[in-house]
């Protein structure tokens, strides 16, 4: 057999006008890392989003970060050119991360890894993933390097003419095992844990450099049929942890790392939990210790019962985003049947009476998608506060392989189909005489305004 190959993770910059760390951690890679290294693999990491790289935080050129509650914070930044498809746009364009002299003395000081593999997250961050990936040429420029992640599998033509990695890889996890032994000759011992979350060890928290929080992932995939939303396209089947690993890795991250704050990344957190998630929060709640959970991604509102809310509040759960998207029942059906708003506002009064504060529950509305008025969005704003929680406007991200794609495409008035830059929610590349870029703005405001 060839020796065990050192394969080199990176996570690349953010480039875009702003980008927060809002519990966001690199969990796909943390998750092959730890796939890797139980399969008899070398790992080295480097984390181009570390808020807390020393060099970076003492240069002159950088724009420091700052922490905020729970583990959260600013990226460090430094200010680049505006691609030109934001020429348009008064605002600033930054690359967030760490210095690129720091990138590149890490690269200089690892071990000479046998692959690399460069992960990928929104379509439009791909000029921070391309400039990555140039420094990796130049530093270590016999290595293969692979590309994967959310931009790879929903843009893979444009991520082949432009980012300029060896392979980029669209597949399944359980893929992963077979290319390696391809491209090195080594065979992973742990070819089975490949293919079943249930088998998968902790993520490799111990690579970070820092931990301010810790990533849970109870589960992968989603039952619902959003179109708007990619969820089924990256991950196709519902699949759950059990309650002792969801246990076990929590009880880990928090006696190993001193880890208090835990933000949990599933699509649909409270659906399929009876053997998994529910019994883990009840443990937790039963016997300690004390946490705090988050859950930036969306709960499903029809989940929220009365015995759900008491043991979120009871397990330790503070920061509540739910998913209402919009408070007309005509159109959130045509959007998938998700919730009404009987749910919702059942759902809150569960919440409140569990024990949340309102400012600890924010509701998510969509804004800005094909056939969408400003004035429903108006009226959901008025609906969230009515309840006495807090609207979050939710700009709408075209998004390619989603249903809505095709009619995004079509009203458009920029390329999106060509140049990912465009899905920028920020940039709203959507609007139109009907909803402007001036309506979407009234809009966020609407939505501050106590």
């Amino acid at each position: 057999m060839a020796k065990a190959p050192l394969i080199l993770l990176v996570n690349p910059w953010i480039t875009d006008f702003a980008a927060h760390d809002l519990w966001a951690k690199p969990m796909g890679l943390l998750i092959l890392a730890s796939l890797l290294k139980e399969g008899g693999c070398g790992v080295e990491f480097i984390d181009c989003l570390d808020r807390h790289d020393t060099f970076t935080n003492a240069h002159p050129e950088i724009l420091r970060g700052a922490p905020k509650r729970f583990g959260t914070g600013k990226y460090p930044r430094m200010s680049i050119p505006k691609p030109d498809a934001y020429s348009g746009s008064r605002r600033f364009y930054y690359r967030h991360g760490i210095h690129p002299v720091s990138f590149r003395k890490k690269l200089r000081e690892s071990v000479m890894p046998d692959l690399v593999w460069v992960t990928s997250s929104m379509t439009y961050w791909y000029p921070g993933v391309r400039e990555s990936l140039e420094i990796i040429r130049e530093e270590l420029p016999l290595v293969p390097v692979w590309l994967g992640g959310i931009y790879a599998k929903l843009c893979p033509e444009h991520a082949t003419r432009t980012i300029g990695a060896d392979m980029v890889f669209t597949g399944t996890l359980p893929e992963l095992p077979g290319l390696i032994a391809e491209h090195t000759g080594f065979f992973l011992k742990n070819g089975p844990s490949w293919a079943d979350l249930r088998l998968f060890p902790p993520p490799a928290l111990e690579l970070a450099q820092k931990l301010d929080y810790a990533p849970i992932l109870t589960g992968v995939g989603c039952p619902y049929r959003c179109p708007y939303c990619a969820s089924v396209k990256l991950q196709p089947e519902l699949k759950r942890a059990s309650a002792e690993r969801i246990y076990s890795e929590i009880i880990r991250a928090h006696e190993l790392f001193g880890v208090t704050d835990f933000a949990f990344y599933d699509d649909a957190l409270l659906i399929d939990t009876e053997r998994g998630l529910k019994p883990a929060l009840e443990r937790i709640a039963r016997e300690g210790p004390k946490l705090r959970f988050h859950v930036p991604n969306a709960l499903h509102i029809r989940a929220l019962s009365r015995e759900w809310c008491d043991l979120l509040s009871a397990s330790g759960f503070r920061t509540i985003r739910l998913g209402l998207e919009t408070a007309t029942d005509a159109k959130n059906r045509e959007w998938g049947g998700k919730v009404d708003l009987e749910m919702f506002f059942r759902g809150v009064e569960n919440l409140l009476a569990a024990g949340f504060e309102s400012d600890d529950i924010g509701v998510y509305l969509l804004c800005g998608l094909p056939g969408q008025k400003p004035e429903e969005v108006a009226e959901g704003i008025e609906t969230v506060k009515k309840a006495g929680v807090r609207p979050r406007i939710a700009e709408y991200s075209p998004i390619p392989g989603t249903a809505m794609w095709a009619q995004a495409a079509a009203l458009s008035p920029y390329d999106i189909q060509s140049e990912p830059l465009y899905h920028n929610n920020s940039f709203f590349a959507c609007r139109r005489p009907d909803f402007t870029v001036e309506d979407m703005e009234a809009l966020k405001k609407l939505a501050r305004r106590e």
